[in-house]
C-alpha cells in the first residue's frame, strides 16, 4: 500500500476506562417503515423533526439525563452529505432533544468534510474512506454526539477524536437506531487483547503508518472486524480491495490501493 497523506485521516483519541454505551432509541425496522424516513434522509428537515419527535423515547432521554449527572453539555449532531442527500435526522434529533433536557445544540458549527458514502456500505469500505470534519470546538466543552445510525461506529470516533483534539470532551453519545452489538463503541480490553495476540505489533505499526492511530482507538465493533482476518496481510489485501472500490463509487479513500 502507498503512503497517504496525514491531511486525509481524521484524528482519534483512545476511549477512557468507563466510557458509556452508546443510547440507541428505536428498532431500525421502525425506523425503515416509517413513511418520513427516506425523505428525511434525504434531506427533507420537517419530515425529520416528524420523525424524532415520533421515534426518540422518554427512556433514550433519561438514559442521557443520567449520564450528564447534572453537568452542562452540548448537543452535536453529525452534519453529512450522504448518497441519498443531506441527512437531516441527526439536527432533527438534537433539536427535539435540546427541548427535553434543555441543552444547548452547536448546529452548523463543526460539519462532516468530505462525503464517504457510508450508508449500507460495506465494512472495509467504511474503514478506506473515514469521515472527516471542520468547524470550531469551544475548549473545554462537553459535548454529547448524536447521529442517525451506529454501525461500524467509525464516523462517532472521528468526531469524538475531532472534538478532543481540540480541547472539547464527548462524554456520551446518542443515535436513533444500531446495527447488532453496535452500540458497545467504546473497544473492550479483551478485543483488543485478540488483536494484539493474534496480528502482533505489526498491526499496531501498520495502523498507525496508514490510518493515523493506534488500536486502541478503534470502535469495538472495527476491532472484531480486524480480529476475524487471519493474518496482516489479510487485512492489508481487504483494504486494498476496499480502496479500488471506494473509487469506483467515486470517493477517494485515504487509504491507498497500491502496493
Amino acid at each position: 500500500m502507498e503512503d497517504v497523506e496525514p491531511a486525509l485521516l481524521p484524528p482519534r483519541t483512545p476511549w477512557p476506562a468507563g466510557f458509556p454505551q452508546v443510547v440507541v432509541h428505536t428498532e431500525t425496522a421502525l425506523r425503515d417503515n416509517h413513511p418520513e424516513y427516506l425523505v428525511a434522509k434525504s434531506g427533507d428537515a420537517e419530515a425529520a423533526l416528524v420523525l424524532a419527535i415520533d421515534l426518540l423515547t422518554d427512556a433514550g432521554s433519561e438514559a442521557i439525563r443520567e449520564l450528564l449527572a447534572g453537568e452542562p453539555a452540548i448537543l452535536l449532531p453529525i452534519t453529512a452529505e450522504e448518497t441519498l442527500g443531506f441527512n437531516a435526522i441527526p439536527d432533527a434529533m438534537a433539536q427535539v432533544l435540546a427541548r427535553e433536557l434543555d441543552l444547548p445544540v452547536s448546529s452548523g458549527e463543526i460539519v462532516q468534510s468530505n462525503t464517504v458514502g457510508h450508508t449500507r456500505a460495506p465494512a472495509f469500505n467504511r474503514l478506506v474512506t473515514p469521515a472527516t470534519f471542520d468547524g470550531e470546538v469551544q475548549f473545554g466543552a462537553r459535548y454529547v454526539l448524536v447521529d442517525d445510525h451506529v454501525g461500524v461506529g467509525g464516523t462517532l470516533a472521528n468526531l469524538k477524536g475531532y472534538v478532543e483534539t481540540r480541547g472539547g470532551r464527548v462524554v456520551a453519545m446518542t443515535t436513533l437506531t444500531k446495527s447488532r452489538d453496535a452500540h458497545q463503541i467504546a473497544l473492550r480490553p479483551e478485543t483488543l487483547a485478540v488483536l494484539r495476540d493474534k496480528h502482533g505489533e505489526a498491526l499496531e505499526k501498520f495502523w498507525r503508518e496508514q490510518l493515523g492511530h493506534g488500536l486502541d482507538c478503534l470502535t469495538d465493533v472495527e476491532g472484531q472486524i480486524l480480529g476475524r482476518e487471519p493474518t496482516l496481510a489479510a487485512i492489508q489485501g481487504r483494504l486494498a480491495q476496499a480502496a479500488i472500490e471506494a473509487r469506483g463509487r467515486g470517493v477517494e479513500p485515504a487509504v491507498g490501493a497500491g502496493g
